[in-house]
């Protein structure tokens, strides 16, 4: 009898193995996948920034180094392979955007000019996508973990050697 017992404890626990394992990597791909989607929307932003770099270029000439620092953040940005590291860069782009636009707007050329208009409501809709991505990857990164450190969990995530993810967060361009 006791044989018995101990036999089912095992399959049960056997089981209950194999169900976290099927969830830890379904969640796994899903954080993944939502990284995926998350890179896309951020590298159409970058698309935008050789246009972004023609309105710098009609600045003053101090106001020039916006388009060669937006190109350096650019090729960093492709350096960095680290969630955080990533999101600093997204930042500081974001930074540098955010003074192209400020300045942008006080000159009166800039105002009602169709192509930094169409330039501008182009970043917004992507603007707009990168939120929806970080958004959706915050939360799969929030349920990865959740579930990888609950204690039967997260032996297992030890044993299959999943590591936790960082959040990606930064703020908006406009």
């Amino acid at each position: 009898m006791i044989i018995w017992f101990i036999f089912g404890f095992m399959c049960a626990f056997v089981i209950l193995c194999t169900l976290a394992y099927f969830k830890l990597t379904a969640l796994y791909k899903a954080v993944k996948r939502a990284w995926f989607r998350l890179d896309i929307s951020l590298k159409n932003r970058w698309d935008l920034l050789p246009n972004l770099s023609l309105i710098a270029a009609a600045f003053d000439q101090e106001d020039r180094s916006f388009s060669s620092e937006l190109t350096l953040l650019k090729e960093k940005v492709l350096l960095c392979h680290e969630v955080a590291k990533r999101s600093a860069c997204e930042a500081e782009i974001s930074a540098h955007l955010q003074q192209l636009f400020e300045l942008a707007c006080k000159s009166t050329e800039f105002k009602h000019d169709e192509y930094f208009l169409h330039t501008k409501n182009k970043l917004a809709s992507v603007d707009k996508r990168i939120q929806r991505s970080k958004k959706t990857y915050n939360s799969a990164v929030r349920d990865f973990n959740t579930l990888a450190q609950i204690f039967p969990l997260n032996v297992i995530t030890k044993i299959l050697e999943f590591t936790p993810f960082d959040y990606f967060d930064f703020e908006n361009s406009l």
